[in-house]
């Protein structure tokens, strides 16, 4: 990760609220230095939909219980210790993530100071999306005969409208009121509750559409709603597989904000925190003597060592001496958490995806066999390689083998890879679509298989012999006919077991598709011109 290294670099305060201040660049007019809090608000009132039917009565009554509540969290309002650290840090590893797959976001770097990141200049849109995998008790009480813990297949999307968006530019800083600071990313606390003053309504995906919203004097079209859909259902794709397949972990739900940066060109990027009210991860059934403050932190720092160890980095942020202070020796015999030492060397078996995600096994690079039938077939195999290597940061290896001449050194050449057990391999045959060496190969590994027949022109028109495919061996390979199909192969095979390759691939998807809807756009609208220029002509 890149960093700056300097604090000098800070300019004027754009934004100072509870949980957050923001500090402008010198020099950058693009970036802002965002600084998280140790500050925690629990909000608890109950989630209401102005514009629908109530009586007078209800209103009162409402209103008499949101200033209780109100009430009650001024006097929980605590500072939890290591919160801001814990939430950039955590920030920090999300979109490390997202950069695998090209995601446009406005994380920019992290700082040297560990509660501070650089991010780009923007205004946020007042649009807040959820995604929902399971439905959890607040969704349930909104939409009865839903049953708590139902799976959504696929994840539903919810549109909320929120009046006062946080806007990171210091001429709109003086026109909030200190009661509506805002914290964009804690508005909704774990049951999606919020005060009325700060949301307008669930929107269905259709009123959004309907609706014009202007943004940093961007009107907000038909293509980019379009966009944050996909971006939404590709960031949770990426995040739900990340923790289901290296923590065995469910992402339950989502919440995604974006913003339009300031300085052209303009465009559309995700710009919300992420702590533990930006999503909820069903975790292993645990226990736990914790509550309240000491909980939310004792999630803080699972999820942000849990992703620290996703990443290969250190894992530096250890539950605090004092948080486990307060409990007695015999009660931390009977918990799963362990005080604090300068060296951990025997673990809980009971501490498993805990406060300390210790990795069990080395990390294991994926790995291509890429082997050639001849000298010509050479070129091919190093275009192969480097886009491997270059792309998506897959070991290749190129071999020359012949089925002709050597059948013991070919069974001698993969003996030679096979013993590395764990290391996910997919193997590459480039030559003759009929020299037999895929067939050698396959029926005497385990590894996958992929036959690359490069025809040229004076070959496309000649049909191969298909009898000499055709086996009741079960032991059989793939046959492709271009080096982009043999790569999107081995790519889609290795990417079942590193979650990096599964990310760009599913970035690619998301591109391919958002690239054509802003071609058919761009086409819908030189037809339009065409047809309105015609009009006026014949006129």
């Amino acid at each position: 990760m890149a960093s700056f290294s300097s604090h000098n670099i800070l300019h004027q305060k754009l934004f100072d609220g509870k949980t957050k201040t923001i500090y402008s660049i010198i020099d950058q007019p693009s970036l802002i230095c965002i600084h998280r809090k140790d500050y925690h608000e629990p909000l608890g009132s109950s989630l209401c939909i102005p514009g629908s039917r109530r009586s007078s009565i209800d209103s009162a009554v409402r209103q008499t219980n949101q200033q209780q509540q109100q009430q009650q969290n001024n006097r929980n309002n605590t500072e939890i210790n290591s919160k801001g650290s814990l939430a950039t840090s955590i920030t920090t590893c999300v979109y490390e993530i997202l950069r695998e797959a090209t995601i446009p976001t406005f994380y920019v770097a992290p700082f040297t100071q560990p509660d501070m990141f650089i991010a780009k200049k923007c205004t946020m849109i007042p649009i807040l999306w959820i995604i929902r995998r399971l439905a959890n008790e607040a969704y349930v009480k909104r939409n009865p005969g839903i049953t708590n813990g139902h799976r959504f297949i696929p994840p539903i999307m919810e549109i909320y409208y929120k009046r006062h968006p946080l806007l990171y530019k210091q001429s709109t800083v003086d026109s909030y009121d200190d009661n509506f600071e805002s914290d964009h990313e804690s508005q909704f606390d774990d049951d999606e509750s919020d005060f009325d003053e700060c949301i307008s309504s669930i929107w269905s995906y259709e009123q959004l559409l309907n609706t014009n919203i202007n943004t940093e004097n961007v009107k907000i079209s038909h293509t980019d709603i379009e966009y944050m859909y996909e971006i939404c259902c590709t960031v949770f794709d990426i995040l739900e597989h990340v923790w289901m397949v290296n923590k065995n972990c469910q992402l339950i739900d989502l919440k995604i904000e974006f913003g339009i940066t300031t300085v052209a060109p303009k465009e559309i990027v995700v710009a919300n925190i992420y702590d533990v009210e930006t999503w909820h991860i069903l975790r292993p059934i645990e226990k736990t003597i914790l509550s309240g403050n000491d909980l939310i932190q004792e999630n803080l720092v699972w999820i942000n060592n849990s992703l620290r160890d996703i990443l290969d980095l250190n894992i530096n942020i250890p539950l605090t001496a004092k948080l486990l202070s307060r409990h007695d020796n015999d009660e931390q015999k009977k918990s799963n958490i362990i005080p604090e030492y300068d060296s951990i060397d025997i673990i809980n078996d009971n501490l498993s995806l805990h406060l300390y995600s210790t990795p069990t096994t080395p990390s294991i690079t994926s790995r291509c066999v890429i082997i050639c039938a001849s000298l010509h077939d050479i070129e091919y195999g190093q275009k192969m390689k480097t886009i491997l290597n270059d792309t998506y940061n897959i070991h290749c290896d190129i071999r020359l083998y012949s089925i002709y001449k050597s059948t013991q050194t070919i069974l001698k050449f993969l003996s030679n890879y096979a013993y590395e057990h764990c290391r996910p391999t997919v193997i590459v045959t480039l030559g003759n679509i009929n020299n037999g060496l895929a067939m050698c190969l396959s029926s005497n590994s385990q590894y996958p298989i992929i036959h690359c027949s490069l025809i040229n022109k004076e070959q496309q028109n000649n049909l191969f012999d298909i009898n000499s495919f055709i086996s009741n061996d079960t032991s059989l390979f793939t046959i492709v006919f271009t080096l982009p199909s043999a790569i999107q192969n081995v790519i889609q095979i290795l990417a079942m077991n590193d979650w990096k390759l599964w990310t760009k691939l599913r970035g690619r998807r998301f591109k391919k598709y958002m690239d054509l809807i802003i071609a058919d756009q761009q086409l819908l609208t030189k037809q339009t011109m065409k047809t309105n220029t015609n009009g006026l002509m014949n006129k």
